[in-house]
């Protein structure tokens, strides 16, 4: 089962150091105020393969996590960045990214790795989060490369802070917060427009950043957190500095479901199950009133799902056919969400299949870049 569960961490900070008590079988469940971090556990089945998507899993055993295999597509955004200037795009193909294979879109900024290695961000920029060197607020219509990377594997957002892991295993990152930059170091609050590596982070194949809190995943299995460690999701330490959780195995995958004190779980069987805080309809339950479940409900009107995500409060999962689907909150599905009373699961349109799926944006199956409001438009990088 992929599980997102709510996490973030405390004020200062020290060397390296282990989180203890999480249990080896499962998730140690950390409610907090804010942002939702999802860390998956699971064994090698044929199931587990098809849902985590952890290659190099021998059969019969546990495997150790490896890069997943990108799949290049062109990117589309199915609505518009928060606070768009007047004229700025509100949906379809973003110019130039026909050929990207990993995309991160916090709400205002989207940023996308290339399958040549490098890194090109649009929209606006909250402290630096446009990577390119300035704090003031602007906006960028159309994308402009991060300078000094060529050799990105994958990029990850929490907040307004960009992740971006690159093919040696290290961590280089920018935006809102200079704590989630540094490695948990206290070093102002103007936020980070230039990025910089993470110190620390190293052998890493994923990561799964929140607000306050980030988590990486190394490729021997171990799990690395650092950030405001308010609700002791980084266990029972003081200080913010990177450390280890100890005593996991299985560890295939960690991500980011930016969420707000709720949680999700996408299960072998492709049903998708939430519980926290069900504002909005986000819980999926048919209730739109505020009211939470401690328990995990079970998501009503979805087909079978391969992949999931949140945005604030709204749900969004892909099908096994490439489907998107999104539920909870009006605010981000916008005209998607028209006529529904109860908050439930809608079809949102993608001019193909798609692979992936951050915020507002997708990855859409390369085979589909000649339609749909001009998704094969060429590359103008």
């Amino acid at each position: 089962m992929r599980v997102a569960v709510p996490g973030s961490s405390t004020p200062g900070t020290s060397a390296p150091r282990t989180v203890r008590g999480v249990r080896p079988s499962g998730l140690t469940p950390a409610q907090s105020s804010g942002t939702v971090a999802v860390l998956g556990l699971a064994g090698c089945s044929k199931a587990g393969r098809a849902v985590i998507g952890a290659p190099g899993c021998p059969d019969g055993g546990s495997g150790r996590p490896e890069p997943m295999r990108p799949q290049t597509g062109a990117v589309w955004a199915y609505g518009p960045h928060f606070d768009p200037p007047a004229g700025a795009r509100a949906k379809g193909a973003v110019p130039g990214w026909s050929d990207v294979v990993s995309v991160a879109d916090s709400g205002c900024t989207t940023v996308a790795v290339k399958a040549d290695g490098t890194v090109w961000a649009y929209g606006t920029d909250i402290k630096g989060s446009l990577g390119q060197g300035v704090h003031e607020r602007v906006y960028e219509g159309e994308p402009r490369r991060v300078a000094g990377i060529s050799d990105a594997r994958s990029v990850h957002v929490g907040g307004e802070t960009f992740f971006v892991v690159r093919r040696d295993g290290t961590v280089t990152a920018w935006g809102s917060q200079n704590i989630l930059v540094n490695a948990g170091k206290r070093e102002g609050h103007k936020g980070v427009p230039t990025p910089r590596t993470v110190p620390g982070a190293e052998d890493v194949v994923s990561m799964g950043p929140g607000s306050l809190t980030t988590f990486a995943l190394r490729s021997d299995g171990r799990v690395l957190g650092w950030g405001i460690n308010l609700t002791d999701v980084l266990g029972d330490e003081d200080g913010t500095g990177l450390m280890e959780v100890d005593g996991v195995e299985g560890v295939v995958d960690v991500a980011s479901a930016g969420g707000e004190d709720l949680a999700f779980a996408l299960d072998e069987d492709g049903a998708v199950w939430a519980w926290g805080r069900g504002a909005s309809g986000v819980l999926g339950d048919g209730d739109t009133s505020e009211h939470s479940s401690a328990k995990p409900v079970r998501v009503r009107g979805l087909p079978t799902v391969r992949s999931i995500a949140a945005f604030q409060y709204t749900g969004l999962a892909v099908d096994t056919d490439g489907g998107l689907w999104g539920w909870g909150s009006g605010l981000v599905l916008g005209d998607h969400g028209k006529g529904r009373a109860d908050g439930t699961p809608v079809r949102i349109t993608a001019p193909g299949p798609v692979l992936e799926v951050s915020g507002r944006h997708v990855i859409v199956e390369a085979a589909s870049e000649e339609t749909g409001d001009g998704a094969g438009a060429a590359d103008r990088g």
